[in-house]
């Protein structure tokens, strides 16, 4: 009898420095934990792999990338965590190759690359497919595939000379192909479910982007099923299959324990490890990190400006239905640097009101943590209407007619991010309206005039939005003008260096662009 373990981590972002969820931890708790378990003398062999999205998403990760332009830190990170197996994510793509392949070339552990291809030698773009493992005659087989909707998010010059592979095809070919030969089989996939679990009911858009359900429905012969991508705490069988996700930012160590004996599988259990169960680091992975991790916090601590924001509330809900000054102030910012006729952006998180008074660049990737670069698309005032009642699908109201948010933007993963708050028109809104009649007219603030249906006007938004993320039609099939070389973090940074009282009186009291009607 041989008792065989498997360690997983997913979507770990760069969270070195202290996870935004979870103040006074970080990766480097869960790289202490991660060693204690993979000394666990009543397991036989352990199997540690980490499921990618490792060198993006954080504070520190900003420095990396836009001040040394070097992401192998965290791959000295993970080699001090014994890896044996590491898959791309969607975000190792965000930079380019310049970027991420020096890291993963310096990555100790092999690489699974079943459906990212190497267009110039058709094979995968680093490491193998899969892997096949003998532990004393049993046989473990380890397929590793990544979501193929990357191009539908990335610059084309990021991935030039790549091809993405149908995730689910892969999975099913390689499956068909490792069965017969192993004795246990893993799927690990750095993607996520498109259906609930339980039901088999769809819960987003079949655009290919999150395949695991279909693939735990229609592909036989799966033994344990390792995913990702969606930042879900997931640990249950599916379809019969044990099926894994740990959360975001290392806040979970996935494991899964197998009990092989007589030929067979006997026994396997899986949870989800804490890493609040530590309150002790890792020593030798800080130190891995090193001269980049003391580099960062000096960088970040630095004052950036002082903010002139009035904030009109703490509530988001209430900024998010009713506007807010954060929000306008990034609106103006697109509209001024691409002269567009309108602008969105979404409110990421509950940090928003914060912006007030010297601003450090550590509270401001607090406030918007993400790189964004800025896109100019092209639609028609008959599209702004419909991306407009796309938009206001975020909200409901409840049976007492309460506005709340719309629960398939909280479950099975929070989606607030696909929610923007528009400048530069004002859309009259009548919630009480069927989902798709809410919007009665949406009026050019500039002429004070109605929108013209067959006009085409220009739209800043986020490159994400542009591309049709978060299941708007409209922005995937329309033309995009430009995208900018400048991302948003970065001009809001030249507005703190530069407050210009004028543009902040116009910000604080003309914030709010949905009117709301009976």
């Amino acid at each position: 009898m041989k008792t065989i373990r498997f360690l997983m981590t997913s979507d770990t972002h760069a969270q070195w420095l202290d996870h935004p969820d979870h103040p006074g931890h970080s990766l480097l708790n869960t790289a202490y934990l991660m060693k204690q378990l993979q000394s666990d003398p009543s397991v036989d062999l352990t199997l540690t792999i980490d499921l990618g999205d490792f060198i993006q998403g954080s504070s520190m990760a900003t420095y990396t990338s836009t001040i040394t332009h070097d992401a192998r830190p965290y791959a000295r990170a993970l080699n001090a965590m014994n890896y044996d197996y590491h898959l791309f994510g969607n975000h190792e793509f965000n930079f380019g190759p310049d970027y991420y392949r020096p890291a993963y070339e310096d990555l100790k552990g092999k690489i699974l690359c079943a459906n990212i291809i190497d267009q110039a030698t058709q094979s995968s773009l680093m490491g193998c497919p899969y892997e096949i493992i003998d532990f004393e005659g049993i046989k473990i087989g380890i397929i590793g595939v990544t979501t193929h909707y990357i191009p539908n998010w990335e610059l084309p010059e990021h991935y030039q000379g790549v091809d993405f592979l149908d995730a689910f095809e892969t999975v099913k070919h390689y499956v068909s192909l490792l069965r017969p030969q192993v004795d246990i089989l893993v799927v690990a996939y750095h993607g996520g479910f498109e259906s609930d679990l339980e039901t088999g009911q769809a819960t987003e858009e079949d655009t290919g982007e999150n395949q695991g359900y279909r693939m735990l429905s229609q592909i036989p012969g799966i033994d344990l099923f390792l995913s990702g991508h969606q930042h879900r705490q997931i640990c249950q069988k599916v379809n019969g299959v044990l099926t894994l996700q740990p959360g975001y930012g290392g806040e979970k160590i996935a494991s899964a324990k197998i009990v092989y004996d007589d030929g067979q599988i006997k026994q396997f259990d899986g949870e989800l490890i804490d890493f609040r169960s530590v309150s002790q680091e890792s020593a030798a992975v800080k130190s891995a990190l090193e001269p980049e991790y003391e580099d960062s916090q000096a960088w970040l601590n630095q004052v950036l400006g002082h903010s002139l924001m009035q904030n009109s509330t703490q509530d988001i809900l209430k900024a998010r239905s009713q506007g807010h000054p954060f929000a306008e102030m990034i609106n103006q910012l697109l509209l001024k640097e691409t002269d567009a006729d309108f602008s969105g952006v979404s409110l990421l998180n509950e940090h928003f009101f914060e912006f007030q008074g010297p601003i450090t660049r550590k509270q401001l990737l607090a406030i918007y943590p993400f790189y964004n670069l800025i896109a100019v698309v092209e639609v028609s005032g008959a599209d702004l209407y419909k991306i407009m009642e796309q938009n206001l699908n975020y909200f409901m109201l409840d049976e007492a007619g309460n506005l709340i948010v719309n629960p398939a933007y909280i479950e099975p993963k929070a989606q607030h991010f696909n929610y923007d708050l528009y400048s530069g028109f004002t859309c009259q809104v009548n919630l009480s309206q069927p989902v798709g009649q809410r919007v009665q007219k949406i009026i050019d603030e500039r002429t004070n005039e109605a929108i013209d249906l067959d006009k085409v006007y220009r739209l800043a938004v986020t490159q994400y939005r542009a591309v049709g993320g978060g299941n708007y039609p409209q922005y995937r099939e329309a033309p995009i003008i430009t995208i900018s070389s400048v991302d948003i973090q970065s001009l809001i940074q030249d507005a703190l260096a530069n407050p210009e009282k004028q543009d902040w009186d116009q910000i604080n009291q003309h914030y709010g662009h949905l009117l709301y009607i009976n």
